[in-house]
């Protein structure tokens, strides 16, 4: 049942009946309706959306910024790792809160998500990759409102600034060699030379134990990882990977078989101690050793040119390396085995991608350039 009062010249009200809650009477009301027929009109989709299975609930006038963190904490965070968790709250509280935190769910419309989204890149100068992060959270939160019948029309359907995906970073076989020979007495040699033969996350490298090495059938099983939590400023070992695919057993080639039994023979290494030590000889934190590769690379980023210009003396071995972060020693690594030949599922799988179309779209310009390799190979397999 509806009713209609007339507040004045041209505001009308409107009150329906939604049936009864908890055996309460359950009412929704309107007001601002410039005549009868369109309060009418808002009764009968109001009606509609009941019917097929949506009734505005109270909880549909709870606001954004309480539902969001009822969202986050009771249903998000199981499903995320630390960083993660760490990333949402430090959007939510940053953005979501105080740009649209106190619109109530039944308030929140398309034009309020549009204009939401633009202002995060006019006003906070964030690129397009950034604000998409944030326009998903709201979007995974109001999802799950609409899955759980507290709006009836999902709002977030808006226009988004194309994404422009940076190349990625790596290094040719030339460019490791000559590094790796250069920090062949450093501590990050180890490191370095077992990322780029292995592709391990940084942090995953750094949660490496020696119970997780299998020297004599040469692999490793990927199950933990230390992270850098940033709100709590504390060093975290977690068997909470990024992905379930991320935990993963991958083979290691005799070449770093036989530095790895060196290391642990000269260690006297218990199964529980790290494999990756910082120069204290304890737990490495991730953040320090992407750090300290980034400033050793920096020594060498000047060209044989500029180096003669400051008349400094050139060594005959030196080479200019491209400035890549340690996170390119991953892509370094899926590089080698792509244009070498290796299966790109294969890949996928070494690298614990969730899905191979992940792996096919980071490294699709390597597939690129090597189509060019088809027609030669296809003539030296027929040539006469």
């Amino acid at each position: 049942m509806a009713s209609y009062e007339q507040l004045s010249k041209y505001n009308w009200k409107a009150t329906v009946s939604l049936g009864y809650e908890d055996g309460k009477q359950v009412k929704t009301r309107k007001q601002g309706f410039k005549n009868k027929k369109d309060a009418e009109k808002w009764v009968t989709d109001t009606l509609g959306k009941k019917h097929k299975g949506y009734i505005a609930p109270t909880n549909s006038n709870i606001l954004l910024k309480d539902y969001i963190l009822k969202w986050f904490n009771e249903y998000k965070v199981l499903n995320v790792s630390i960083n993660t968790k760490n990333d949402y709250i430090y959007r939510i509280n940053a953005h979501v809160v105080p740009m649209i935190g106190n619109y109530k769910l039944s308030e929140l419309t398309t034009s309020i998500i549009q204009d939401f989204y633009n202002k995060l890149i006019s006003e906070k100068n964030m690129k397009p990759v950034s604000a998409k992060k944030v326009y998903d959270i709201v979007n995974g939160c109001l999802k799950y409102a609409k899955k759980s019948k507290l709006i009836y029309d999902l709002p977030t359907d808006i226009e988004k600034q194309k994404l422009v995906k940076p190349a990625i970073e790596f290094w040719t076989k030339e460019e490791i060699d000559f590094f790796l020979n250069e920090i062949k007495d450093h501590y990050l040699y180890t490191p370095i030379f077992l990322d780029v033969l292995t592709g391990l996350r940084i942090g995953e490298l750094c949660g490496l134990r020696w119970c997780d090495v299998n020297l004599e059938s040469g692999s490793i099983e990927v199950n933990s990882q230390v992270i850098q939590d940033r709100i709590n400023k504390e060093l975290i070992f977690s068997s909470i990977l990024k992905t379930s695919t991320s935990h993963r057993n991958i083979s290691i080639p005799p070449v770093l078989i036989d530095l790895l039994k060196s290391m642990k023979e000269d260690r006297n290494a218990l199964e529980s101690d790290f494999v990756i030590l910082n120069r204290e000889g304890i737990m490495c934190n991730p953040r320090n050793l992407s750090m300290n590769f980034t400033k050793t690379v920096a020594k060498y980023k000047r060209s044989i040119d500029e180096i003669e210009k400051e008349d400094k003396a050139v060594p005959g071995d030196y080479m200019q390396l491209k400035q890549i972060s340690f996170h390119g020693l991953r892509h370094t690594h899926a590089t080698l085995l792509i244009f070498n030949g290796e299966n790109i599922k294969v890949v996928s799988d070494r690298l614990g991608h969730r899905d191979i179309s992940i792996t096919l779209n980071t490294y699709t310009h390597i597939m690129d350039d090597m189509k060019s390799n088809t027609a030669t190979l296809l003539n030296n397999l027929f040539k006469k």
